[in-house]
């Protein structure tokens, strides 16, 4: 498949699973083997990167990939914003199951030849990924003022589980109790709700990355199998 094109139905597919209070968009980054790139190039984002030279920005950020990615991406998720917040709210059940069945086999098929091994190191940070999932799916946040600092706050912990695989950001805004409200603002393009909240988002666009991609260059193959116990645990979640 040309890359190009690759990138463009990724970024439809991530845009989609994004509205999603089960799977992550990097989960879905994962499975189309674009994630590592996209998490290369959000992390380049600097001061001393950014120039007039078209060719040089292209290099070093990949923008004949990024920007149909993201504007793809974007497409997806103001197109169907109204569709998924319907399916959660009355088919949420048989949708789950869905979601968690994808999300089970997929773990597995990300790091299978590792968790095969049975590595004492790469064993154990599966099985933390694990139980991190379950974790994560037990907190119970009541749902949180809907002001400015509130939603910024928000903006910047759901974006960097959007950037992490397992937990998606759209379960984080499930836990602070602001899932509908966030989706139900950008289906009706309520600014006074999706400024801090992009404010909160771009916060951790411009921090979190570094950090992923660092641990990713000097940890993959325990990242990998870190994320695939988080997908599945997760998965199992949605099935039960």
């Amino acid at each position: 498949m040309n890359e190009r094109i690759k990138f463009v139905l990724a970024g439809f597919c991530v845009g989609f699973a994004e509205l999603l209070p089960g799977i992550s968009g990097s989960t879905v980054a994962i499975f189309f083997g674009i994630y590592e790139k996209i998490i290369k190039s959000l992390s380049s984002i600097r001061l001393k990167n950014i120039s007039f030279n078209v060719s040089k920005l292209n290099q070093i950020f990949a923008l004949d990939l990024m920007i149909p990615f993201i504007i793809s991406m974007i497409i997806s998720v103001l197109v169907f914003s109204k569709f998924i917040l319907f399916l959660h709210n009355e088919f949420t059940s048989i949708f789950n199951v869905f979601l968690g069945i994808i999300m089970i086999v997929g773990g597995y098929l990300l790091a299978h030849k590792e968790i095969i091994k049975f590595k004492l190191k790469t064993t154990s940070l599966y099985i933390i990924g694990f139980i991190a999932s379950f974790i994560l799916s037990t907190l119970a946040i009541d749902s949180i003022d809907i002001s400015f600092i509130n939603l910024i706050f928000a903006g910047f912990v759901a974006f960097s589980f959007f950037l992490i695989p397992g937990i998606s950001g759209s379960a984080i805004l499930l836990v602070f109790g602001l899932y509908s409200t966030i989706i139900e603002s950008i289906a009706n393009f309520n600014f006074t709700v999706l400024v801090p909240f992009a404010i909160g988002a771009s916060i951790a666009l411009l921090t979190m990355p570094k950090l992923i991609s660092y641990l990713f260059e000097q940890f993959r193959e325990f990242i990998i199998v870190f994320f695939s116990g988080l997908i599945i645990g997760t998965g199992l979640i949605l099935l039960f």
